[in-house]
């Protein structure tokens, strides 16, 4: 099946007169749109993050942002941030405006689909760098600490759009099809599946659907960890805190939004810091083991939304220090790939739907967002 999609793309993108099932074309530009759509959001996240580098004097914050991040870390991590903590400490405002700078960069590459392959790639290398480094691995965890980090979520949402490009090629949606009507050799710098002169590149394109599916665990075994950090440090005793902690200095217009849900969570912490934990370990079951996938992704991305709109305020108020979104938003983001994924590749035969929908015609509606095989 992965095949015979490729092919049936790059003939929509080549305008070529091969005949085309309208429900297959319709759902790779289905497909497309969603890796588009969550491309221009993600991107706007991006702009964010580099807008506010240069917000606050970031730069004199710094390093101690990188000194605390080292705080309570293993004593094997501690020679990896007592370096960056000397680095930050020497060239703090360059550093800053370089990465406000990268990360405006990668917005408006994502946005309008420029370079692509080089955004996608640089946009991971910065992502783990700003996950590894100010955000401490996501640590150190306790208490009031449920989450792994948003820069590794940064960089598997970009990796999932590089998968979408190895697997179909150029798209119509990017200012890059633009460049390449007149530019011809435009796509090697462009597009994934145009560069096969690397062996690297091959790989990814041949492998995609792999490459999906090992991702797909990657997201799967964050779900998972932070499950299982909201029931070993008892998130019950702490979620009417963390709330609380969002709804202060959130704006008037908020008041409502932050009253309703801190009486529902100290009504009911146990059963809603236990649904917390119950709907990530459930997402990262259907990641791990691709079950019930189309269903997983959509209800992962409302769950992800609302996650962020109360347990993260939204992101946060912007103050010193403050240089990300927040996670939630970018996990619904990275949801809303894996539903294009879904629809261009097709039924996985990685996945545990693949076993059920051979006994079970049925359940292709439960499982795929891509026509009938």
């Amino acid at each position: 099946m992965q095949g015979q999609g490729n092919s049936s793309c790059l003939a929509i993108c080549k305008n070529t007169k091969v005949e085309i099932p309208i429900e297959t074309e319709n759902s790779h530009l289905r497909g497309l749109k969603l890796s588009k759509a969550a491309a221009v959001v993600f991107g706007i996240l991006w702009g964010i993050d580099g807008y506010y580098k240069f917000q606050m004097n970031l730069y004199a914050q710094l390093p101690s942002i990188v000194q605390g991040a080292g705080v309570g870390q293993p004593p094997f991590l501690s020679g990896w941030f007592s370096f960056w903590s000397g680095v930050a400490a020497s060239q703090p405002m360059l550093i800053t405006y370089a990465v406000g700078m990268l990360e405006l960069a990668i917005s408006f590459a994502l946005i309008t689909g420029f370079l692509r392959k080089f955004a996608y790639i640089g946009g991971m290398a910065v992502g783990l760098f700003i996950w590894a480094i100010p955000e401490g691995f996501g640590g150190p965890y306790g208490p009031g600490s449920v989450d792994l980090g948003g820069g590794n979520i940064y960089a598997l949402g970009l990796l999932f759009l590089l998968i979408i490009d190895a697997t179909y090629g150029p798209s119509p949606f990017t200012l890059d099809a633009v460049i390449e009507k007149r530019v011809a050799w435009w796509n090697k710098l462009a597009e994934i599946r145009y560069d096969t002169g690397r062996r690297v590149w091959k790989a990814i394109s041949d492998k995609s659907m792999h490459l999906s599916r090992v991702t797909a665990i990657i997201f799967g075994t964050v779900y998972a960890l932070e499950a299982f950090l909201a029931f070993y440090y008892n998130l019950p005793n702490n979620i009417v805190s963390v709330v609380s902690d969002q709804a202060s200095g959130a704006p008037a217009f908020l008041n409502g939004w932050f009253a309703f849900w801190l009486g529902q969570v100290t009504a009911a912490p146990v059963f809603y810091a236990y649904l917390v934990g119950g709907l990530e370990a459930a997402l990262a079951f259907s990641l791990l083991c691709g079950f019930a996938r189309k269903t997983a992704y959509i209800g992962g991305a409302v769950f992800a939304i609302i996650a962020w709109g109360v347990g993260e305020g939204f992101g946060g108020m912007p103050v010193p220090g403050y240089t990300d979104p927040g996670t939630g938003i970018v996990q619904a983001i990275a949801m809303l790939i894996l539903l294009g994924l879904n629809s261009l590749h097709g039924t996985d035969p990685f996945t545990v739907d693949a076993i059920i929908e051979k006994s079970h015609k049925w359940w292709r509606k439960i499982a795929e967002l891509s026509p009938a095989a």
